[in-house]
């Protein structure tokens, strides 16, 4: 499977992530979105760096079930409880942190929505995946 990450000229680039990728492989995964919880559901704090942390843990562990890795994620969308600069800047702290060079530089879209599906999450990331 391979991934090519463009970011064509006139386009304004994105801080962590690819305007487009193209992605060749044999197998379309979709993960569904993950949050920051634990095994048993419940959330692992109120902040947003502990759960988006959680969140990638969780994501990576979904990816692993399916028998890829990050380096084949696609596309992400990133859906974040209380917006602003600084939030994202946590955020983007804690996913780096947790992922290190495993981080997954991909086409990416944040979206900032009221609430989330359960009380106290504040994150839900969602893949998709081509190996």
């Amino acid at each position: 499977m391979t991934i090519e990450r463009l970011d064509p000229p006139g386009l304004a680039p994105v801080p962590g992530a690819a305007n487009v990728t193209i992605a060749t492989g044999s197998r379309i995964i979709q993960i569904a979105g993950q949050t920051g919880v634990d095994a048993s559901g419940a959330a692992v704090g109120p902040g947003h760096g502990e759960q988006a942390a959680r969140a990638v843990r969780n994501l990576a562990m979904a990816t692993a079930a399916a028998a890829a890795s990050l380096a084949d994620v696609a596309r992400l969308t990133i859906y974040l409880v209380g917006y602003t600069p600084e939030v994202f800047e946590v955020i983007v702290g804690a996913v780096v942190t947790e992922l290190g060079e495993d981080y997954p530089i991909t086409a990416a879209t944040l979206v900032g929505v009221a609430a989330l599906w359960q009380p106290g999450l504040v994150i839900e990331i969602d893949a998709t995946i081509v190996a």
